[in-house]
């Protein structure tokens, strides 16, 4: 219940007023240029697409037809664990499922790892409001990409593909995330975020500093979708925070914003 809570806050903040124009086919390469420019070591880029794909409560029977289809569209691969072993099961061999069944409200989450092994994420959440009778049912999918390899476009369309399939818009997000070995100190961090956003001819709209992460919050004519903060233009999140266990500091650029932890 709490995961579909959050991913319903941060899609319902992007649904009203995302650009209708079409995306540039250079957004990614925008993302990783930004982190070459900056002297980062990839990590991984990080995909979530979501929204609203029926408009009323579907049963557990129907969600968990309509999750076997998803699994096999989306490509995860494996046998099913018959008991919860992680986040990620064992790499290609296994996929979790996870069913919730409350009153008014059910969510199905599949956990593997697609053809290519990417860890990739499904969730179905259905709601039911029994004042007004009404209901919806959504669907997040999030994927992980581990290699730098700049076809994050492509994924992108074949995901967005489902949605088209129930004839309605998907949500986007995307963030590559980096890393420097070691520790960057505060003003060293503040410079490269500042710098980054340079890069993209961005202006920065917002920014939060404190002693253990830096973010900023930006608007580029690069990149064609951008959602309001308050009354502001933004399509461009860059933040910086330092790892104290691993001894790295990771740099995580995102569009329109960032929606994983940091």
């Amino acid at each position: 219940m709490k995961k579909f809570l959050l991913w319903a806050i941060i899609f319902s903040l992007l649904i009203p007023v995302f650009s209708l124009a079409d995306k540039k086919d250079g957004e990614q390469d925008l993302l990783m240029g930004i982190l070459k420019e900056a002297g980062g070591e990839f990590l991984e880029g990080d995909i979530n697409i979501g929204g609203v794909i029926i408009n009323e409560f579907i049963d557990g029977y129907t969600m968990e037809s309509m999750g076997e289809k998803l699994k096999s569209e989306i490509g995860i691969v494996g046998k099913k664990l018959e008991e919860n072993r992680g986040d990620y099961p064992l790499e290609g061999n296994y996929y979790s499922k996870e069913f919730i069944e409350e009153e008014g409200f059910n969510q199905l989450t599949i956990c593997g790892y697609d053809t290519n092994m990417n860890p990739t994420t499904i969730i179905l959440s259905s709601y039911l409001d029994k004042e007004t009778t009404k209901g919806e049912t959504s669907l997040f999918i999030n994927l992980i990409k581990k290699e730098q390899i700049l076809d994050l476009n492509g994924i992108i369309e074949e995901m967005e593909s489902i949605f088209t399939d129930f004839n309605k818009p998907a949500e986007i997000t995307t963030c590559i995330i980096g890393t420097f070995d070691g520790e960057l100190e505060g003003n060293v961090r503040e410079e490269k975020a500042i710098k980054a956003i340079k890069k993209a001819k961005g202006k920065i709209k917002e920014k939060y500093v404190d002693p253990s992460i830096v973010s900023f919050t930006a608007y580029t004519p690069y990149i064609d979708k951008f959602i309001y903060s308050g009354n502001k233009k933004v399509n461009l999140n860059v933040a910086i925070r330092y790892n104290e266990y691993e001894d790295k500091t990771y740099f995580w650029i995102g569009t329109p914003i960032i929606t994983i932890g940091y």
